[in-house]
């Protein structure tokens, strides 16, 4: 379901009353790599369980959640055409925020974890959003869904859903895990979407699968 700009608190509803893609994002589903259900997705869906593995060493996380940090080294962040396939993340040295969520949710399952698409949507300057739309609009087309507003911007992430019922947001673009207190200025996380099928507790807040939930 939609968020309601309608609905929303000032200030928020103030800062998506500009935004023309306001509406793609709250109805975007998140993204999914495609697997050709042959050998060379196979391949390399498999090699990139195996690169995880071996980055896992060493890394002592709470709750045993090894959090795959490691994607920034291994991939930049940018713009990316979709669809995209398994066997080509094998020549990609760039991806986007889709893909980047696609690839964690892979790693957090081999884990043993339960782990879900996520949504968020961000609050940044427009000096940021500015730069963002030049960078994207370098030799792409209309395969590059519009996640640059003015002021706000859609980005996709990952929920890990812990067996008491709690709900843990990782942003595997940066490599960080979301608080559920809100929070102003320059990246604040403005509201969350769930994809998991199960109601989950964040902090004092209730998730719904499908419903934003408002910081």
């Amino acid at each position: 379901m939609g968020l309601v700009a309608a609905n929303l608190q000032d200030p928020i509803a103030e800062l998506v009353a500009r935004e023309k893609h306001f509406q793609e994002w709250t109805e975007h589903p998140s993204s999914s790599l495609v697997h050709h259900d042959a050998e060379c997705c196979e391949r390399a869906r498999l090699w990139f369980l195996a690169y995880a593995r071996s980055m896992e060493i060493g890394n002592i996380s709470q709750f045993e959640i090894k959090a795959p940090i490691w994607l920034q080294q291994l991939y930049s962040w940018g713009p990316s055409s979709w669809p995209i396939a398994w066997c080509e993340l094998v020549n990609k040295k760039v991806l986007d925020c889709g893909v980047f969520a696609a690839l964690a949710r892979e790693v957090f399952k081999a884990q043993g974890h339960e782990v879900h698409p996520a949504q968020a949507l961000l609050s940044y300057n427009e000096t940021c959003t500015n730069h963002w739309k030049a960078l994207w609009k370098k030799g792409k087309d209309d395969t590059v869904f519009p996640w640059i507003g003015d002021r706000l911007v859609y980005h996709e992430l990952c929920v890990l859903e812990l067996p008491d019922g709690t709900a843990k947001f990782y942003d595997s673009t940066w490599g960080n895990w979301y608080l559920s207190q809100p929070r102003f200025g320059f990246g604040a996380v403005l509201a969350v979407r769930s994809e998991c099928p199960r109601l989950l507790r964040w902090g004092s807040r209730t998730v719904a699968c499908g419903e934003w939930v408002e910081l």
